[in-house]
């Protein structure tokens, strides 16, 4: 992390690991990468009635308690999301005009209120889009930052520092209105993914 930057949690996951096909892990990624996109990773509960909804929790509480209630098979994580100070601002503007009414992301940004103690796995570069959050993995951007910014996903399959995040940020938010840029309009930033598994039977 960086040592002067202050986080604003957003929310938090229940969540399964994204395994990566071969493809991927020819690039670099590890067997297993931490995500909080719903592009890539399986969340609990499923069945909440609007997928805008559907991944996040207000409180570190809540997702274990949806952590500790699913049946489906695999190790389930609780991760945190929070986003530079300097960030949330911009973002609570975005998607308020998305959501327009209360949600836990919504809650989170508003209020300001310190993130729990835990350590940083690392920074995923996340675009929000109508509504949903992708990951920089989802559009191949690790590849492009490999090319133009000599960065590479670390362990987790994450990012080590804030300004490498930073940067893959700026490169996808620049390239999106290009020729050759990415369907959709995605708006990039850097998101610091904490885990809070010190629950039982996590």
């Amino acid at each position: 992390m960086s040592g002067d930057e202050t986080y604003v949690p957003a929310a938090f996951v229940a969540a399964h690991r994204w395994l990566p096909p071969t493809s991927y892990r020819a690039d670099g990624l590890p067997l297993e990468v931490v995500s909080v996109s719903e592009c890539l990773t399986d969340f609990h509960p499923h069945d909440r009635e609007s997928a805008i909804v559907a991944p996040w929790h207000t409180s570190l509480d809540d997702a274990a308690l949806a952590a500790g209630e699913t049946c489906l098979a695999g190790p389930v994580h609780i991760l945190g999301m929070s986003l530079p100070g300097s960030d949330a601002a911009g973002l609570l503007t975005l998607i308020e005009r998305v959501f327009g009414q209360p949600r836990p992301i919504l809650e989170n940004l508003s209020s300001g209120v310190a993130p729990s103690v835990a350590g940083g796995l690392g920074f995923e570069v996340l675009g929000f889009d109508e509504g949903q959050f992708h990951s920089w993995l989802c559009y191949s951007l690790h590849r492009d930052a490999v090319v133009e910014l000599g960065i590479s996903p670390g362990e987790h399959g994450l990012l080590g520092t804030l300004a490498e995040a930073r940067l893959v940020a700026d490169m996808a938010n620049r390239d999106r209105d290009s020729e050759d840029g990415f369907a959709g309009d995605c708006t990039w930033f850097p998101a610091l993914i904490s885990q809070y598994d010190r629950f039982p039977g996590l």
